[in-house]
């Protein structure tokens, strides 16, 4: 699959279809998030991988984090605990991108998250080279700070993503509301000075 296909029909999948993503393709897609640019070398993006045997632990850190202060789980939060389970179970793997905070410089911050964030679609449109389908979540309940132990989250880093990846249980149609011209704006050029 050429870029431009990758780009173009690469969705966010929710429905995975049970198969495990083996090991040596998660190193792969790890190894070529690494290539996305980053502003003076910083290489600010580290990574948690929670494969197909371990999603049941990180299914029950979700669980635990929805409860309660009487260690109960809302109606609300049984719902939603529902709604992530039906994701992530049938998933091949997890992958949270977690940004180091090297400096209080808010200018390297700024770059240095988007570097992880590049990281982040360079591995989505890696799997999705390989038929293996993403679904970036930026959600509390997946990633918030009560599970901040669990993806080995340190005092100096923060959250970016978590990917989830599998085979896709279902296609997603490519959908764009709005075109690219209506988006941009084209500056003319100078004119020359007589």
């Amino acid at each position: 699959m050429d870029v431009a296909t990758a780009i173009r029909t690469r969705r966010s999948h929710k429905l995975f279809a049970g198969d495990h993503v083996d090991d040596a393709t998660l190193a792969e897609l790890i190894e070529l998030a690494t290539w996305a640019p980053n502003h003076r070398f910083t290489e600010p993006w580290r990574f948690t991988v929670v494969p197909h045997p371990a999603l049941p632990s990180l299914i029950a850190a979700i669980a635990e984090a929805m409860r309660g202060p009487d260690g109960e789980l809302s109606d609300k939060a049984r719902t939603k605990l529902h709604k992530i389970t039906g994701i992530i179970a049938p998933a091949g793997a997890a992958i949270a991108v977690r940004q180091a905070l090297a400096t209080d410089d808010a200018e390297r911050l700024r770059e240095d998250y988007a570097a992880c964030a590049c990281a982040i679609q360079n591995m989505q449109l890696a799997a999705w080279s390989r038929n293996i389908a993403s679904y970036w979540t930026t959600s509390d309940a997946i990633m918030g700070p009560k599970l901040s132990a669990f993806w080995n989250l340190q005092a100096n880093e923060q959250m970016v993503g978590v990917v989830v990846l599998g085979t896709p249980a279902a296609e997603v149609k490519a959908v764009r509301y709005k075109r690219a011209q209506d988006l941009t704006i084209w500056l003319p050029a100078p004119v020359p000075s007589e």
